[in-house]
């Protein structure tokens, strides 16, 4: 490729260099034609089948983003964004599109999961992606699952439709955007070949190596811990998912629900 060529190419590609997650917004709005043009970049998203399995709620009342904010570990970026909304998975407009033509929907909750997340989120990528491009800033909002049975339940979804995770838009505070993006693990951690190949004790090493500088004292391990180890968050929201997930009428196994 020539140097021109590969020039380019890199500029196009800058976007994606240039990616940080965003939590301190300036008191802007956002023109209604780019929240448009964003929403219309979203549904240009691959998706299975045609179906098109998911919705975005735009949360445009102060309170309930407050209750949001609150309920997802007091963000406040969710209160201060210019646009948040909730990424849902929804096979409930497929059911109906399919029952208004007289068909039996038949989509069993392990496929409507499968499924809808993909469509989800590469639906929710696109939309962020485009805010970028427009000079926006964005963040994704996971701890929406901390409440996502009462989530759902606030925004009226119906059987079928649950809440995957939110999205803060906004115009950026240049005051607090971090100086360099987030590192990310050795491209070689998540590439395997042909087949998956078993990691070693130097993999593993690199990649704390190559995170260190996300977390205090460079100790990456202290993040993972927080989340993913014993009594950390991940294993915290497990029964609230579950109840979601049953609530919404999405658990291929309701027995393993628990009860507050």
């Amino acid at each position: 490729m020539a140097v021109d060529a590969r020039e380019d190419a890199y500029a196009r590609l800058a976007v994606f260099w240039r990616h940080r997650s965003i939590r301190h917004y300036l008191p802007e709005p956002i023109p209604p034609e780019h929240v448009e043009w964003m929403l219309l970049a979203a549904q240009r998203a691959s998706t299975d089948a045609t179906a098109q399995m998911y919705s975005f709620i735009r949360v445009t009342d102060p309170a309930l983003r407050d209750r949001i904010a609150t309920w997802s570990g007091n963000q406040e970026h969710i209160r201060t964004c210019a646009e948040f909304f909730v990424v849902c998975l929804d096979v409930y407009r497929l059911r109906r599109l399919v029952e208004h033509r007289g068909g039996v929907f038949d989509m069993g909750p392990r496929v409507a999961l499968l499924f809808g997340i993909i469509d989800a989120a590469l639906a929710a990528e696109n939309l962020a992606l485009a805010a970028e491009l427009l000079g926006y800033g964005v963040c994704f909002i996971g701890g929406i699952q901390a409440q996502a049975d009462r989530l759902a339940r606030e925004l009226t979804l119906p059987a079928g439709v649950l809440p995957l995770c939110g999205l803060c838009v906004g115009v950026p505070d240049p005051t607090k955007v971090p100086d360099r993006p987030r590192p990310r693990v050795p491209l070689q951690a998540v590439v395997h070949e042909n087949s998956y190949r078993p990691y070693t004790a130097n993999d593993l090493e690199a990649c704390y190596e190559h995170m260190q500088a996300i977390a205090p004292q460079g100790d990456w391990y202290a993040i993972l811990r927080r989340y993913f180890a014993a009594g950390g968050f991940m294993a915290r929201r497990e029964a609230v998912v579950a109840r979601a997930w049953q609530q919404q009428g999405l658990d291929p196994c309701p027995s393993d629900a628990q009860e507050e």
